[in-house]
C-alpha cells in the first residue's frame, strides 16, 4: 500500500534533511574556493552552477517519487543496457585516441565525460544507479542465488560495466561496484562459501591486475604506503628490493608529486582544529595550494573552515542516511524493494567512506567525489535520484506478511507476478 507521493515518512524525512544539509555545506564550501583564485576573483560561478544542479536534482527526485520505485524497477534491465551502451563510446574514443569533435574530449588523460551543450555527462555515474536497480530486480527471488550458478551469473554480468569503467580509466567508480555486488548478494541469501570463493579469486588475480592498471593509478595506491618516512627511506636506500612498490626517484619526490595532495589535504584537516578557521578563511581557502579542493578534496576544506565540528556534522548526516536506509530495508519484506534499499545505502555510504578516507590518507586517491557535497553535475544528480528511490521504498507498506523475504515457491512466484501485471494494467 502506497502513501501519497510526497509523504516522505519518518526515515524519508531524516534522509531528506541530511541531504539538504550536505548540499548546503557543499555550496558554501564551493563558493569560497571559487572566489579566492590566485589569478583573481571570478565570482561564485561554480557555486551558482552547483545550486542550479541541486534544484534540478530535487526536481528529478520529485519525479522519481511520483513514478515510484516499482514502476522504475520494471525497466531495470533496459536502463542497465542503455547505461552500458553509454560507456562504449568513451572506451572507443580512448582506444582510438579521438575526441570525436570534442564530444568525448579527455581530461587528465581520462575519457569519462560526454561533452554536451553546457553540461558534462558522466555515464559511469548513471551506471551505478542502473546497476543497483538491475541487480535488485534479478535477485528479487532468492531461489536465483540458491546455488553457485546463481551467484556466478551476477558476477559475470557485473564484469561488463566494471571493465568498461576501468578502461576509461576510472578505478574508483569501478571498484565501488564491488562492495555493492557482494552486499546485495549477501542480502539476497547467497551462501557465504560462494562469496568467499569469489573474494579469494579476486585476491589471487590482484597481482595480475596490478601489472595492467595505469602507472599513475599504481602510484596513487602506493602513495598511501609511502606516507611512512621509514618506508620511503628504505626505498631510497635499497630500490631494488622495492621495485614493485616505487622507484628511488618516486620516493625522493613523493611529497612534491604523488603525495602532494595527501600532504596538503592532511595539513588542511589538521589546521582546522576543533572550531576551524571560519567560513572563507584559512590558507587553504584563500590560496590554491590544494588541487581539486572544490570536488575530490572538499572534505579537507570543510575541516579547514569548520574544524572537527564541521566534520562531525558531515559524518552525522551520512550516518543518518545510512541508519535510515538500513531501517527502511529492515522493515521492507518485498524482495526487490529490500534489495534496492540495501544496494543504494551501500553505494552512497561506500562512496562517502572512500572519499573521506582518501582525504585523510587512509585510502588511495581515486578521484571519488563526496556525495551531495562535491562539485559536479552527474554525481549530484544520480545521488539525488538514488535517495529518491530509497525514500520511495519507504513509502510502500510491504504486502508480504513475513519478517524476511523467503525463498519463494513456484506458486508464490506466480502470485507476485500476477500482482505486478495487475498493477501495470491499472497504471495504463
Amino acid at each position: 500500500m502506497r502513501r501519497a507521493a510526497y509523504d516522505l515518512t519518518n526515515p524519508g524525512w531524516a534522509i531528506g534533511s541530511a541531504v539538504a544539509i550536505l548540499t548546503l555545506v557543499g555550496i558554501a564550501s564551493i563558493y569560497v574556493t571559487d572566489t579566492h583564485y590566485a589569478s583573481g576573483n571570478d565570482g561564485p560561478a561554480n557555486a551558482a552552477k552547483q545550486a542550479v544542479r541541486v534544484v534540478l536534482g530535487f526536481f528529478l527526485a520529485a519525479i522519481v517519487l511520483r513514478i515510484g520505485y516499482q514502476t522504475i524497477g520494471r525497466y531495470s534491465y533496459s536502463l542497465f543496457v542503455v547505461c552500458l551502451a553509454g560507456l562504449v563510446p568513451l572506451v572507443v574514443a580512448k582506444v582510438l585516441h579521438s575526441s570525436f569533435g570534442g564530444l568525448t574530449a579527455p581530461r587528465n588523460g581520462a575519457y569519462r565525460w560526454i561533452h554536451l551543450a553546457g553540461f558534462l555527462l558522466q555515464p559511469s555515474e548513471f551506471m551505478k544507479i542502473a546497476y543497483v536497480l538491475a541487480l535488485a530486480w534479478y535477485l528479487r527471488f532468492r531461489k536465483k542465488v540458491g546455488g553457485f550458478g546463481g551467484v556466478l551469473l551476477p558476477v559475470i554480468v557485473s564484469a561488463a560495466p566494471i571493465a568498461l569503467i576501468l578502461l576509461e580509466p576510472d578505478l574508483g567508480t569501478a571498484m565501488l561496484l564491488v562492495p555493492v555486488l557482494f552486499t546485495m548478494l549477501f542480502a539476497a541469501g547467497a551462501k557465504k562459501r560462494y562469496l568467499a570463493v569469489f573474494v579469494l579469486a579476486g585476491l589471487a588475480a590482484a597481482p595480475l591486475a596490478w601489472g595492467h592498471i595505469e602507472s599513475y593509478q599504481r602510484l596513487r595506491i602506493t602513495a598511501v604506503l609511502l606516507q611512512s618516512d621509514e618506508l620511503r627511506k628504505a626505498v631510497i636506500d635499497d630500490p631494488q628490493a622495492y621495485t614493485l612498490l616505487a622507484t628511488k626517484r618516486q620516493a625522493l619526490e613523493w611529497s612534491a608529486s604523488a603525495g602532494y595532495q595527501l600532504v596538503h589535504s592532511k595539513n588542511a584537516i589538521g589546521s582546522g582544529g576543533i572550531w576551524g578557521n571560519g567560513w572563507g578563511k584559512g590558507v587553504y581557502v584563500e590560496n590554491t595550494i590544494l588541487p581539486d579542493r572544490h570536488n575530490d578534496f572538499i572534505f579537507a576544506i570543510i575541516a579547514h573552515q569548520w574544524g572537527l565540528i564541521g566534520c562531525a556534522i558531515v559524518l552525522g548526516c551520512f550516518t543518518a542516511i545510512a541508519v535510515a536506509g538500513v531501517r527502511i530495508a529492515s522493515v521492507t519484506t518485498e524482495p526487490f524493494a529490500r534489495l534496492l534499499a540495501v544496494g543504494l545505502v551501500t553505494l552512497i555510504t561506500s562512496q562517502a567512506v572512500v572519499n573521506m578516507g582518501m582525504t585523510m590518507g587512509l585510502l588511495p586517491v581515486t578521484g571519488m567525489t563526496l556525495p551531495f557535497v562535491s562539485y559536479g553535475g552527474s554525481s549530484l544528480l544520480c545521488n539525488l535520484i538514488g535517495v529518491a528511490l530509497l525514500i520511495s521504498v519507504s513509502q510502500h507498506r510491504p504486502f508480504l506478511l513475513t519478517t524476511r523475504p523467503p525463498a519463494f515457491t513456484r506458486e508464490q512466484t506466480e502470485l507476485v507476478q500476477a500482482i505486478e501485471k495487475l498493477e501495470e494494467r491499472r497504471e495504463r
